[in-house]
């Protein structure tokens, strides 16, 4: 859902920890948080700001999926609101806790959330990103490093990572285990030289076959 929010309302409102309208740089310090919140959120963030000393698009400060805006006065902020609102544009969510705005909005029937259910939908799911992407690297699916119980990564297969039934621990000792000592193993068989006189008999056998063989092709 594109999100079109009333800058100076929101951070007028106190909802903004360490943000405030008498910081000189409070535009660039909400801007700057409201990247880090659109890293998690896939719509479309524009922010409108009063008091702008050139009206339009500010190069600047606009990137990471924000635009921002800025209008030479509050009326003409409010009237920038208006107009997008009027347009409908599919999915439009209206931040702001400006009355005249919301009641704008509800007319022409587009959504709108107050600065304080902005923050805590934002918050919300950034926390649940963190979440899921940590829940993520402890079970190992998202890749080949999972987080061990200190939060560093370790990689997939190495020995505090694996985990190993009683049966496939069974099976690998019966396998790789210890050596049995000396005393159990049973004693070594050394195969014997054939002996002379099986080496003649097995020499005058094969004279003999040839021999047969011999006069049999004779006859």
């Amino acid at each position: 859902m594109p999100l079109l929010i009333d800058g100076h309302n929101i951070i007028g409102s106190g909802v903004l920890e360490n943000i405030s309208l008498q910081d000189e740089n409070d535009e660039e310090l909400f801007v700057s948080r409201l990247r880090v919140w659109r890293s998690n959120y896939h719509g479309k963030v524009t922010v409108i700001f009063d008091r702008g000393i050139v009206g339009g698009s500010s190069r600047e400060l606009s990137g990471g999926g924000v635009e921002v805006i800025f209008a030479r006065d509050p009326q003409e902020a409010d009237d920038l609101i208006k107009g997008r609102i009027h347009r409908r544009s599919q999915g439009l969510v209206v931040v702001t806790n400006d009355w005249a705005l919301r009641r704008e909005a509800k007319l022409y029937e587009v959504e709108t959330w107050q600065a304080e259910e902005f923050v805590q939908r934002m918050e919300s799911r950034r926390g649940r990103s963190a979440a899921a992407h940590v829940d993520t690297q402890r079970r190992g699916t998202g890749g080949a490093s999972a987080l061990s119980e200190d939060g560093l990564q370790e990689d997939e297969g190495s020995e505090s990572n694996v985990s190993l039934s009683d049966i496939e621990v069974s099976e690998w000792m019966d396998l790789f285990g210890p050596s049995k000592p000396d005393s159990e193993r049973p004693p070594r068989v050394e195969p014997r030289p054939p002996s002379p006189s099986r080496a003649a008999f097995s020499r005058d056998r094969d004279a003999l076959r040839k021999r047969l063989k011999g006069k049999q092709r004779r006859r």
